[in-house]
């Protein structure tokens, strides 16, 4: 009678254990897109709505008439490439579009891009709010030994 005791509670044990580390799995390695980053302003958007976002930015940009020496990265964005690239690390690189939201915030789309250049559209679109979001010029560090002719 005592060992059937002890037999049923290791048996309930085990069991417990196996069913914890199930669940656990299954949270873990579930194979959905790459999630956003909790907290860091990246947000997973479809191909329509950045598509959207960045005609609302396109039906007012100035057009630019300067030679583009250089463009600004924010960390949020890198973050947002560092999602795509583990959600597909067979991309070739990255673009940034620009874009307004619907309350007309200015905001970075960032896109995989394949081997031959093409918009990776059927991963993880991902937009961040970035206010300072701009190629160079007009945003641009004017004393840098980069540019300048010295």
């Amino acid at each position: 009678m005592k060992t059937k005791k002890y037999f049923f509670t290791v048996l309930g044990f085990f069991a417990g254990i196996v069913f914890g580390v199930s669940i656990i799995g299954l949270y873990s390695f579930s194979n959905g897109p790459a999630s956003e980053a909790s907290g860091s302003g990246v947000v997973a958007v479809s191909a329509d709505i950045a598509k959207s976002y960045c005609r609302n930015y396109l039906a007012d940009a100035t057009p630019m008439t300067q030679v583009i020496k250089g463009f600004t990265i924010d960390k949020v964005q890198l973050d947002a490439m560092n999602l795509i690239a583990k959600e597909n690390p067979q991309l070739a690189g990255f673009r940034i579009y620009i874009g307004k939201d619907n309350t007309t915030k200015k905001i970075a789309i960032v896109v995989g891009v394949d081997n031959l250049g093409v918009d990776a559209v059927k991963n993880t679109i991902y937009t961040t709010d970035s206010q300072k979001l701009s190629p160079c010029p007009p945003i641009c560090d004017v004393s840098s030994p980069i540019l300048l002719d010295k």
